[in-house]
């Protein structure tokens, strides 16, 4: 048996057959002498068979007995079971140009061999939030000090984790995992060279507030089409000089992370992503959700620092919301909105776990230097599940230039049907008995 010159390691979670789109981006490198290694950290749904279905001699899959939670554990693992010169990562919702892995290989037949060889990768925003940053590209030694270069950009010398240790427990670390293994290399006095070119194409499912709920690939699908027409060159040079231009070119430095605990950052992603949610609660009476700080990656911005009760939007025109209550009927969801100009809150259009829904909009009104408004709708809401409300934000609605988009307050709902009623006079009895 061939000893294959890379070892691609595809860490993933419960992502069925939209790990497709990445799979195939592998299968179609100019570079054929690759073993890809698909290892689920403790998968439970049809992710093994749809990896075993595409019957390819360059595929192994291997799920992990528990879920560790994290890449680290099924990286661990891949490197354990590889058979690589060199290994090379993939997230399991990235896209590799065809010559990612050639871009490596010329690099790592350098002599003497850098220990890191780094490609260009863009992360794209969330479908038209016209948000972008590349990163991979440098010249200076030490960039891998300061700035990040996500897995799916970088390949390494197979004894880079005989060297530095393996790739560490999120909970017992203060940067997210793949930082950590970074900084360890570049502090060690690892060699990292960049390829110049970039062919990554990354879909970050931190961007994405939600993102585990419900998987979707299209943007994943959309790429690879993209990249099999004439003009990709063409896209990717337009790509680089929008970020340039917004200044989002190189920009992605580590933080201070004296700031944080073990684990907090990595708590904050599982939030973001939506693998942890607020508990699940029946709605037995009328229930009111405030805004908090909790991260919502780039569908809501932070709340003020004066600790107002507004969430404005972030850059995605179809951000998210989570109900966290269960119910066997329907109930009366009344959102409280916000925009500086009042034309802006007339209407919103919205779904709920993907179905529209009609809204009504109260009458607008100004109060100081903003507008204000009611938008009211019914809709069931899911039983064992969290239900999720998505707004399909006009050009008004989303942030431009100086001006914020629409701002989120207090979220009423309320049961509906003979439940709602009963729960209603449960609670005009009580009210009533404590007053006597």
């Amino acid at each position: 048996m061939n000893v294959p010159v890379f070892s691609v390691i595809m860490p993933t979670y419960n992502r069925g057959r939209h790990i497709l789109p990445s799979i195939q981006s592998v299968l179609r490198q100019t570079r054929q002498d690759f073993e890809l290694l698909v290892v689920g950290d403790g998968c439970t749904d049809d992710t093994a068979d749809v990896v075993r279905a595409l019957a390819s001699p360059q595929i192994r899959w291997l799920n992990l007995p528990e879920r560790g939670g994290s890449q680290s554990f099924p990286n661990n693992a891949g490197i354990e079971m590889s058979r690589g010169q060199y290994i090379a990562y993939l997230g399991h919702d990235d896209i590799w140009a065809s010559d990612h892995l050639q871009a490596l290989a010329d690099l790592f037949g350098h002599d003497p061999q850098p220990d890191f060889a780094v490609s260009g990768a863009i992360f794209h925003g969330p479908r038209a939030s016209n948000y972008r940053l590349v990163t991979g590209i440098f010249s200076d030694g030490d960039a891998a000090l300061t700035y990040f270069f996500p897995p799916s950009s970088f390949g390494h010398r197979r004894d880079v984790t005989d060297r530095i240790g393996k790739w560490r427990d999120p909970k017992k670390i203060v940067p997210p995992v793949d930082a950590d293994f970074l900084l360890r290399a570049a502090k060690s006095g690892m060699n990292f060279i960049s390829t110049q070119r970039i062919t990554v194409q990354k879909f970050a499912a931190g961007h994405r507030y939600l993102s585990y709920v419900s998987h979707t690939s299209d943007e994943q699908e959309r790429m690879l089409r993209r990249m099999q027409r004439d003009g990709y060159e063409g896209y990717v040079a337009s790509e680089l000089a929008k970020a340039k231009a917004a200044n989002t070119f190189m920009i992605n430095s580590y933080p201070d992370f004296a700031q944080y605990e073990n684990g907090q950052l990595a708590a904050d992603s599982k939030l973001t992503r939506g693998l942890v949610r607020p508990d699940l609660r029946n709605l037995g009476q009328r229930e009111v959700i405030k805004q908090d700080d909790s991260p919502k990656a780039l569908d809501w911005c932070p709340l003020q620092a004066s600790g107002g009760r507004i969430r404005w939007v972030g850059c995605n025109p179809r951000p998210k919301l989570l109900v966290p209550f269960k119910h066997a009927g329907r109930a009366r969801i009344r959102l409280d909105i916000w925009h500086p100009q009042g034309d802006a809150l007339t209407r919103l259009k919205l779904s709920v776990n993907g179905q529209p829904v009609v809204t009504s909009i109260s009458k607008v009104r100004q109060e100081g230097n903003l507008w204000n408004a009611l938008a009211t709708f019914e809709t069931a809401l899911q039983r064992d599940d969290p239900t999720i409300l998505e707004l399909h934000l006009n050009r008004l609605q989303r942030p431009a230039g100086q001006r914020t988009g629409i701002g989120m307050a207090d979220i009423e709902v309320t049961p509906l049907g003979w439940r709602g009623a009963v729960a209603k006079g449960t609670q005009f009895i009580a009210k009533f008995l404590s007053t006597r």
